[in-house]
């Protein structure tokens, strides 16, 4: 009876080594994964570390983000293509980022594949193919490390098909960053054009920032196609005076844009409907923010900006599109979408 016991012991714990032997471990920084809408990336066998931002921009005196908010990756995207039959992804929580919910949104060959909580997860894949292409979309609100892949033992990875996009930079603040889509930046407005319009997204938005002109200066060296700015409301609700600094900050902005980005056009978002009609300090209203970015914008097209346009924000969205006093829920968020499109499709 004991050796029988013995041998069934020794046959699992087989079993359970041939299972281990049949997966191998793909390192973070393998040059066929492919890491999207991120400017500064730093790679080793260990990790991959994602950041949206530099350092010096956010140490800038006129940048007005909190570092642990804006080290989280809202847009990000990790991309390989892969014959397994199984796929295990992990990554760990960003010590200097903010962390709140790990959802994951996984597309296959381009479709929305299914949606994951959590920082170690599997992709189950019985289909057979010689390869499927995998987009791995990050967090809106949780700053993570890549850690890796495993995969079956007999399968590898592919090059991933190479495809010129143009490029879209969202900027703004919590509202662009995603914030009251339950955790999936992939439900966010600026995912969700990008998707429709086939660009490649690098979405800057930082939740609870104001008004941040040096976020020009991380776009001199690649080219941006298509830049959308809606920034305001915290502004609004905080002690920033409409005269002395929420004005020449966002001209600034503009001009700092055009600078670096010559020929991007540039749709200005005038702040979106929102339930709160008295900011926490001072008394101007909302439409005040939205007069002063107006004024700006109408006097830069009046000097031959072309390729500047105003979207009026508050105009396209209602207080049945939030989720609290001001974020667009999912619903919300995808009607912004499609009044954007709509903008965006009619403009010349």
């Amino acid at each position: 009876m004991m050796s029988r016991i013995l041998i069934l012991v020794f046959l699992f714990g087989f079993v359970l080594m041939a299972k281990a032997e049949d997966r191998k471990f793909i390192k973070p920084n393998n040059q066929l994964i492919e890491f999207k809408g991120a400017l500064f990336i730093q790679k080793s066998d260990q990790k991959v570390i994602i950041s949206r931002h530099s350092k010096s921009m956010l140490e800038h005196p006129q940048t007005f983000m909190v570092a642990k908010k804006a080290n989280t990756q809202s847009g990000v995207t990790i991309c390989f293509s892969c014959n397994s039959s199984k796929i295990d992804v992990a990554f760990e929580k960003r010590n200097d980022a903010d962390s709140r919910q790990n959802v994951f949104g996984v597309y296959k060959n381009g479709e929305f594949y299914k949606s994951i909580n959590g920082l170690t997860f599997t992709i189950d894949n019985q289909e057979k193919k010689e390869s499927n292409n995998w987009e791995i979309v990050l967090p809106t609100f949780s700053g993570v490390n890549f850690l890796g892949l495993k995969i079956d033992n007999k399968a590898k990875l592919f090059p991933v098909k190479k495809e010129t996009k143009p490029v879209y930079v969202a900027i703004g603040n919590s509202i662009t960053h995603g914030v009251g889509q339950k955790g999936a930046a992939y439900l966010s407005y600026p995912f969700l054009l990008a998707r429709e319009k086939n660009w490649e997204l690098y979405n800057l938005a930082v939740g609870g920032s104001k008004i941040s002109w040096p976020v020009a200066q991380l776009l001199k060296d690649i080219k941006v196609d298509v830049i959308t700015v809606l920034w305001g409301y915290n502004d609004w609700n905080s002690t920033f005076l409409i005269e002395s600094e929420i004005k020449p900050y966002y001209k600034k902005l503009l001009l700092e844009l055009r600078k670096v980005q010559p020929k991007a056009k540039i749709y200005c978002i005038l702040p979106t409907t929102s339930k709160s009609l008295t900011p926490k300090n001072g008394s101007d209203s909302l439409d005040d923010i939205r007069d002063t970015e107006r004024e700006i914008i109408n006097k830069l097209q009046a000097k031959g900006d072309k390729n500047l346009f105003l979207i009026e924000g508050h105009k396209m969205t209602t207080v049945d599109d939030l989720n609290d006093a001001v974020h667009l829920s999912v619903d919300g968020a995808a009607n912004f979408t499609k009044h954007l499109l709509k903008e965006i499709n009619s403009s010349k």
